[in-house]
């Protein structure tokens, strides 16, 4: 890693993030230990029903 380019690289994926946000690619930031992840109005629905919808996530970590 070169520590030079830290904040360089901070402010790129600061950019990566914020587009993938803005395009619906990424979901706003929650606690998944207290909140749970986010549903859409499909997925509360099946849950409501009785459904089990799975919900694929990554976690994001950014090495400084």
């Amino acid at each position: 890693m070169d520590i030079n380019n830290s904040d360089d690289d901070f402010l790129e994926f600061e950019i990566w993030l914020k587009n993938g946000f803005d395009r619906g690619w990424v979901s706003d930031v929650f606690c998944n230990t207290h909140d749970g992840s986010p549903m859409t109005e499909e997925e509360m629905q099946e849950w409501d029903e009785g459904g089990d919808p799975c919900s694929f996530q990554v976690r994001l970590n950014y090495l400084q």
